[in-house]
């Protein structure tokens, strides 16, 4: 992540509310106080916070997800998932929860590869301190391209040689003690169809192929532009993959998906709240996510030719940090 500090809370919530037991946060560089927020959740023991600030020019995600290859809490975890902030795993089986994907027991396969679902922006222009998942629920239509995209789920981290964003590169054939055929070792989707004809070596797949694409067991929610005025912020920024600008209008066009409805996440819109307050009365939570979504708005307004103190919703942000945390009744 990279001042990424106003959806920090509802991205931890969410992992935490389906049941991932540690989630490591990588920042680079940050500007806001999403760092500061981060050690507060840290302290709380809600996340693990590595920073890995990045010397220009060099590959920036490159280079965290090899940090995070190296952390105990991937080291030592039974499952690994790489998502970024804008990313929520969304379950349909059962109550909704990782167990309901991922049932306890021996493991029948060695990887996992989940569909996105593209989120547009929904024809929001302006940003407001809400959850992503409550906001925007236009999307993709079913077969749409940008579905094919995936995200992974993998076990035994340490017998590939790099993470990806997409998924575990490099798989060692000889650590593992078989390929892809070998019982255990299989790579499946997420509603357990085998995936064959993978290159072993290479890792899991980044897309699947248009009759393997499916939603019914899982989804990957990607809102890669939330609003009208956060994905401005992007905009002439180099991205941390490819390491170029591409945050243009070409780009917004091409996320905008916005022909169908998806409501499916806020199935858990209850216990989502709940949980979501206890995050925010962690000890300096509150003030820090304020803060947080202060920068925001400035930096949005600076962008625009303005000033932050002559913005509304800067000045609400500034005054909640110095309060206790407040919350709508029931």
């Amino acid at each position: 992540m990279r001042n990424e500090g106003p959806f920090i809370v509802e991205w931890v919530t969410w992992y935490r509310l389906l049941g991932f037991t540690d989630i490591l946060v990588v920042t680079n560089d940050c500007t806001d106080p999403s760092p500061d927020l981060l050690d507060a959740l840290a302290r709380a023991g809600w996340v693990h916070h590595l920073r890995c600030d990045v010397p220009p020019g060099q590959p920036i995600t490159r280079r965290k997800l090899r940090a995070a290859k190296a952390h105990p809490a991937v080291t030592g975890a039974d499952w690994v998932m790489v998502a970024d902030v804008d990313e929520f795993l969304v379950i349909h089986r059962g109550e909704g929860r990782i167990t309901d994907l991922i049932p306890p027991g021996p493991p029948a396969f060695l990887g996992m590869s989940i569909n996105w679902k593209v989120f547009g922006s929904s024809g929001i222009e302006t940003y407001a301190d809400q959850p992503v998942h409550h906001q925007f629920l236009q999307c993709q239509r079913p077969r749409h391209a940008m579905g094919r995209w995936v995200k992974a789920i993998f076990r035994r981290p340490d017998w590939f040689g790099r993470l990806g964003e997409h998924g575990p590169r490099r798989f060692d054939i000889a650590a593992a003690g078989g390929d892809w055929d070998t019982p255990g070792l299989g790579w499946i989707t997420a509603d357990g169809r085998p995936m064959p004809g993978f290159r072993a070596e290479a890792g899991g797949p980044r897309t699947l192929p248009a009759g393997l694409v499916g939603h019914k067991v899982a989804q990957i929610n990607h809102y890669m532009l939330r609003s009208h005025e956060s994905f401005g912020l992007k905009r002439g920024t180099l991205s941390p993959v490819a390491l170029r600008d591409r945050y243009d209008d070409a780009y917004f066009a091409r996320a905008d998906r916005n022909e169908a409805m998806d409501i499916t996440a806020l199935r858990h819109a209850d216990a989502f709240e709940a949980l979501r307050q206890d995050c925010l009365r962690l000890p300096d939570v509150w003030r820090l996510h304020h803060l947080c979504c202060a920068d925001h708005v400035a930096r949005i307004v600076a962008r625009a030719g303005g000033r932050p103190e002559d913005d509304p919703r800067h000045a609400a942000h500034l005054q909640k940090a110095q309060g206790a945390p407040e919350f709508p009744e029931d």
